[in-house]
C-alpha cells in the first residue's frame, strides 16, 4: 500500500510543481485580483493539500532512510511556530497559513530541487518562458500605444495599475519590481534553453523572448532589476572565462576575467540607456498614430521616475522602512511580534513608526525577519543563506563540478532572487514565485546527484 502511494506521489511531484508555478505566475497579473478570493483560496487549498501529502511522504522517507532535512530551515520553522503561538491570538490563523506555505517551500520544493530531476527543471523553465512571453507581448504593446488604466482595489496596496503609469511600465502586472525580476529570470532561462535547443523555430522564439524581457526590465523603471541584471552579468562573465581559460596562470586568469566582466557590465549599461531612448522615440511615434488612452494628458513620454528625483528619497522610503523595522526589533528582540502581527503591533506600540503609518512591510528580507521573528528566526535563516552563498563561491572557484556551467547558471537564478529579496519582499515570509524559484534552485545547488571532481 505504501509502495503504491509512493509511486503515485512520485508521478504527482513534477505536475504539482508546474501547476503551482503557473498559478504563482497568474497571481502576478493585476486583473487576477478581480477574481473572488474564494476561488483563489480553493485553488491554493488543493495545491497545499497535495503539497502536504508530499511533505508527509518526505518525512517518512527521512525516518526510513535516516536522513534529515535542513537543520537551519527546521529551526527557522520552529521559530515561526514559537512566535506565532507566543503572540496569539493576534494573526494566529494567518500565521498558520503562512507556516504551511513556508513548510512546503522548505521541505517539498527545496527537497525536489535536491533530487535534481532534469525533466522538471526543463519544464519549469519552459513554462515560465512561454507564459511570460505572452504577458510581455501584451505589456510592451501597452507601452508603445501608451495605454493606461487604474482603479482602486482593497486587495492591492496601490489598486490596479495597468500599462504605463508614473513613467514606469506596469503592463499587465501587479508590481513592476516583481515582474522585472521575473523578466531577468526569464532571460536566464532563455539563455539556458537556447544552449540546448535544436529547433530553429524554438531558437528564434527564445531570442525574441530575450529581447522582449530585456525591454521590459528597462522600461519597468525597476532599479532592483537593473542591479540584478548587472550583477548576474558580472558573475557569469567572470566565472565563464575563469573556467574556460584554465590553461592560463591563475593571476592572469583572474585579471582577464575581472576586466572582461567590467567591460561586459559597462556595455550592458550603455545598451540599457540606448534601449530607453529608442523605446521613447518609438512610443512617441506610435502613440501619435494609435492612441488608446493618453498618459495624464501629456504628449511627452519620459522614463524618469518622479518618486526618485532630486527632491525624493533615493531609496523610495526603503531606508525609513528599515529603520522602522529596527525600532520594532528593539522592543521585542527575541521572538518578535510574528509575521502577521507586525502591523497591528506597530500601530499599537509604535504608532509614529514608518511601518505603522504606511502599512508596509520592510522591503528587505533581513529587516523583515528582525522585525517579525526576532533573533530566533533571523539567525537560522540568515545562516542558511550565508552557508549556501559561501559554499557556492568556493565551488565556483574550485571548479570541482562536472556540470560547472550548469552550476553557474543555477547560481545566477539564486542570486537574482536574493538581490530582489534585499530590496523588495521576497524569498521568505511570502508566497511568491520568487520564493519558489529560490528554494527550487538552491536545492539544486545542494544536489547530491552531481559528481564532484578535484580540478584544483
Amino acid at each position: 500500500m505504501m509502495k503504491k502511494a509512493n509511486e503515485i506521489l512520485d508521478k504527482v511531484e513534477i505536475p504539482f510543481i508546474l501547476i503551482w508555478e503557473f498559478m504563482l505566475i497568474v497571481r502576478m497579473i493585476s486583473t487576477y485580483s478581480l477574481i473572488p478570493s474564494k476561488v483563489d483560496s480553493f485553488i491554493f487549498a488543493i495545491i497545499s493539500l497535495v503539497g502536504g501529502l508530499l511533505f508527509i511522504r518526505n518525512g517518512l522517507d527521512w525516518v526510513k532512510k535516516r536522513e534529515k532535512p535542513s537543520i537551519l530551515l527546521l529551526l527557522f520553522t520552529l521559530a515561526l511556530i514559537v512566535t506565532s503561538v507566543a503572540n496569539a491570538p493576534t494573526g494566529l490563523v494567518a500565521n498558520v497559513k503562512l507556516i504551511i506555505w513556508e513548510v512546503l517551500f522548505f521541505f517539498v520544493v527545496y527537497e525536489v530541487g535536491k533530487k535534481n530531476p532534469k525533466a522538471l527543471f526543463s519544464w519549469v523553465e519552459k513554462v515560465l518562458v512561454f507564459t511570460w512571453f505572452i504577458l510581455l507581448v501584451i505589456s510592451l504593446g501597452m507601452f508603445f500605444v501608451q495605454f493606461q488604466y487604474t482603479m482602486p482595489l482593497d486587495k492591492l496596496y496601490y489598486g490596479i495599475r495597468m500599462g504605463f503609469f508614473e513613467n514606469r511600465l506596469y503592463g499587465v502586472f501587479v508590481d513592476p519590481n516583481y515582474s522585472a525580476t521575473i523578466s531577468v529570470v526569464s532571460i536566464c532561462f532563455s539563455f539556458h534553453l537556447l544552449k540546448e535547443a535544436k529547433s530553429k523555430l524554438f531558437k528564434g522564439f527564445l531570442i525574441v523572448n530575450l529581447v522582449f524581457a530585456f525591454f521590459f526590465v528597462v522600461l519597468s523603471g525597476s532599479r532592483t532589476a537593473m542591479i540584478e541584471i548587472m550583477a548576474i552579468t558580472i558573475l557569469w562573465v567572470f566565472f565563464y572565462f575563469y573556467y574556460t581559460k584554465k590553461a592560463m596562470a591563475l593571476l592572469k586568469r583572474l585579471v582577464l576575467s575581472a576586466v572582461l566582466a567590467l567591460l561586459a557590465v559597462m556595455t550592458l549599461y550603455f545598451t540599457m540607456d540606448i534601449t530607453q531612448k529608442v523605446s521613447v522615440v518609438t512610443a512617441e511615434a506610435v502613440s501619435k498614430v494609435i492612441v488608446i488612452k493618453t498618459t495624464d494628458g501629456k504628449d511627452d513620454i519620459s522614463l524618469d521616475r518622479p518618486d526618485t528625483g532630486e527632491d525624493s528619497d533615493i531609496s523610495n522610503s526603503r531606508f525609513k522602512l528599515w529603520n522602522s523595522a529596527v525600532e520594532i526589533f528593539k522592543t521585542k528582540p527575541l521572538i518578535g511580534p510574528s509575521p502577521k502581527g507586525l502591523l497591528q503591533y506597530a500601530q499599537k506600540n509604535l504608532p509614529h513608526s514608518w511601518i505603522s503609518q504606511k502599512e508596509q512591510t520592510p522591503h528587505n528580507f533581513f529587516f523583515f525577519l528582525l522585525a517579525t521573528t526576532g533573533l530566533i528566526g533571523t539567525v537560522p535563516f540568515v545562516l542558511f543563506v550565508l552557508y549556501n552563498m559561501i559554499k557556492a563561491i568556493i565551488t565556483l572557484f574550485k571548479m570541482n563540478r562536472t556540470n560547472y556551467l550548469d552550476y553557474l547558471f543555477q547560481c545566477l537564478i539564486v542570486l537574482t532572487i536574493l538581490i530582489s529579496a534585499c530590496l523588495i519582499p521576497d524569498v521568505v515570509l511570502v508566497t511568491r514565485l520568487g520564493a519558489m524559484l529560490f528554494f527550487l534552485y538552491i536545492g539544486r545547488l545542494n544536489s547530491k546527484n552531481e559528481l564532484e571532481t578535484s580540478e584544483l
